[in-house]
């Protein structure tokens, strides 16, 4: 008697899933990533570098514990924070964003134009957060499209710089006190943006280490080459993150005019070496796919530290600037000492065991 047909595969159980390469199992979404456990492990060096200059400022001044000294604080501290989160993802990415500061003076500009817009403040809000997206983009198009990003968001600058100073000159134009009464809210000592910042940072570090999204970022930032080959979505990752750090810069933008009450189309001058500074000084890898966005939070503390500080003192603010690039300077040294073997204990290294994206170099291509 002939042994009967098989049965068909439909009345199977479900076809078995294709084995996965660990560097696509590295990037899957989990409760919890071991990358970002050993980025909150290995940040407690640099919060406690941040707490010993909030304690050794505030023991040195005074005037540095009072409420409205606090309150400045942590109003100089929400753009430093926003932007960087912004230029954060861009260079875990493996770009860099230098058109930030002038989205950021683009979007005070926009808000000063609410008087003449139809709709007043509730039509320009969201149209500073369309416009950083527009320009975000923008820069990711042309990185696509081939163009460094050093030069693509260089150029980009340039334009918005001058399209925002064209529209600064407009008759009418000024950021009206109720709006300015708005973005000023504070509750206690604490901004608004003090707030938004903290949110935008959490909420960010969240989705790079547990989404899919995410984690395709940090892969593409760590080997384009072998991500690609992955099948990951390189072209539609650099879109997303140039069209965040467009968003992110608006909001920054908006924090600044909240802290100085104008509108000024320079006034994001400085944001682009306080967010490349921040980023470093957070243990983010320059070349992209390696670092942990929680990290900016302590990095950025420094930073408006030392700024307020110079301000307590009356000491002349350039001397800010001059703080700033010799604190660039020095964690780009820093960072190529690292690739010599220098230990630095809030960096996340390829050569840890857990996975994480370093494992992708690694990893044969498939």
């Amino acid at each position: 008697m002939p042994a009967p047909p098989p049965r068909p595969p439909s009345c199977t159980s479900p076809p078995e899933e294709p084995p996965l390469s660990s560097a696509t199992r590295a990037f899957r979404p989990q409760a919890l990533s071991t990358t970002s456990l050993r980025a909150l492990s290995r940040a407690k060096f640099l919060w406690i570098l941040a707490l010993a200059v909030i304690v050794v400022a505030s023991i040195a001044l005074p005037a540095f514990r009072s409420t409205v000294s606090v309150n400045s604080l942590l109003a100089s501290l929400a753009p430093i924070v926003l932007i960087a989160v912004g230029q954060g993802i861009v260079v875990m990415w493996g770009g860099i964003d230098l058109s930030v500061g002038a989205i950021a003076g683009l979007a005070t500009v926009v808000l000063s134009l609410s008087p003449v817009l139809p709709g007043g403040a509730a039509v320009a809000v969201p149209l500073v957060l369309v416009a950083g997206l527009v320009v975000g983009l923008a820069n990711g198009a042309g990185v696509i499209a081939g163009i460094n990003p050093l030069l693509m968001t260089f150029a980009a600058s340039g334009v918005v710089q001058g399209f925002a100073l064209l529209l600064q000159s407009t008759p009418g134009a000024g950021i009206p006190l109720p709006l300015l009464t708005v973005l000023g809210t504070s509750l206690g000592a604490v901004p608004l943006f003090a707030l938004i910042a903290l949110v935008v940072l959490i909420a960010a570090w969240a989705w790079m280490g547990q989404s899919r999204a995410g984690r395709y970022v940090q892969a593409v930032g760590y080997d384009q080459r072998i991500a690609t080959r992955l099948g990951f979505p390189v072209r539609r990752s650099a879109l997303l993150v140039y069209g965040l750090s467009g968003v992110f810069a608006s909001l920054g933008g908006m924090a600044i005019a909240s802290r100085t009450y104008t509108a000024d189309a320079l006034v994001g001058a400085s944001s682009v070496i306080d967010s490349i500074a921040t980023v470093l000084v957070a243990g983010i890898v320059i070349t992209g796919g390696i670092g942990s966005l929680l990290s900016i939070l302590p990095a950025a503390v420094i930073i408006a530290v030392v700024g307020q500080v110079i301000t307590l003192t009356g000491t002349d603010t350039y001397y800010q600037t001059i703080f700033k690039g010799v604190l660039l300077i020095a964690a780009m040294g820093v960072y190529g000492l690292a690739d010599r073997g220098l230990k630095i204990p809030w960096r996340l290294r390829p050569k840890d065991k857990d996975a994480s994206p370093a494992q992708t170099r690694s990893e044969p291509a498939r």
